[in-house]
């Protein structure tokens, strides 16, 4: 996805160049990463998410923008603890849906809430617990291990249902994934994402991730989007994913 220090990142093609030039205001941000998300019932393009560079304040912000550039959601992320428990803010403004996840001290709160309707819940035990975009952080983390064949388990963090599920992390061969194709990828690393428990009706299918080792970027991922569609109703994606310095 990105690199928490802005010297790390890299360029992964003259595509993300296209990105910007068509989404007209949007371009003047200090983006570093873009990922373009396609529906995975038609492959048509429904969204892409645009990040800006760490700032000073260890801060990235996420812009999600419509095919025809018009931003519908943003999320900031703060990088001022571990790097695989980023405190974030999202709201979407197309239902005013919020979610967060942030620590009081010692506790971790998530909080969601539509509309006047506002929840949140307190998480006490949550030294292992990986937020959002933190997952990435959490597989650079623990990269060893897992090429080893080690598999991984961790708590994530669930804002929109104010509960942290256990999820276990492992890598599989090239063929086991759907990212893989013959025409590109042959050198990434490939890893899958799935529930503990096998019913959990977030996960409709497991969550697949490719990565480029030179450098560790995460350059497909599908699955589950973290966002749902204006109707409310849950989007999978692949999402492919470009570089900037």
């Amino acid at each position: 996805m990105y690199k928490i220090t802005k010297s790390n990142l890299v360029v992964k093609g003259a595509f993300f160049l296209g990105v910007l030039c068509s989404l007209g205001a949007q371009a003047d941000e200090n983006y570093v990463t873009a990922g373009s998300a396609y529906n995975l019932e038609d492959n048509q393009l429904i969204y892409r998410e645009l990040y800006t560079a760490i700032n000073a304040d260890k801060e990235v912000k996420v812009d999600y923008v419509a095919p025809d550039g018009r931003q519908f959601a943003t999320k900031l992320l703060s990088y001022k603890g571990a790097l695989f428990q980023p405190e974030f803010t999202f709201e979407d403004q197309r239902d005013n849906e919020r979610l967060s996840a942030q620590f009081q001290g010692a506790r971790l709160v998530l909080r969601h809430s539509m509309g006047i309707s506002a929840n949140e819940k307190l998480i006490m035990d949550n030294a292992r617990v990986v937020i959002d975009a933190g997952f990435d952080a959490y597989i650079q983390l623990h990269w060893d291990k897992l090429l080893s064949g080690k598999q991984m388990k961790f708590d994530f963090a669930m804002p929109s249902r104010l509960e942290v599920i256990n999820l276990e992390v492992r890598k599989i061969k090239a063929k086991e994934s759907p990212l893989y194709n013959t025409q590109y990828g042959s050198t990434w690393e490939y890893f899958r994402i799935q529930p503990t428990r096998k019913l959990l009706s977030f996960f409709s299918d497991p969550i697949y991730l490719a990565y480029d080792p030179n450098g560790k970027y995460l350059m497909r991922f599908q699955g589950r989007s973290n966002i749902d569609d204006a109707r409310g109703a849950p989007w999978d994606v692949r999402i492919e994913y470009e570089y900037l310095n």
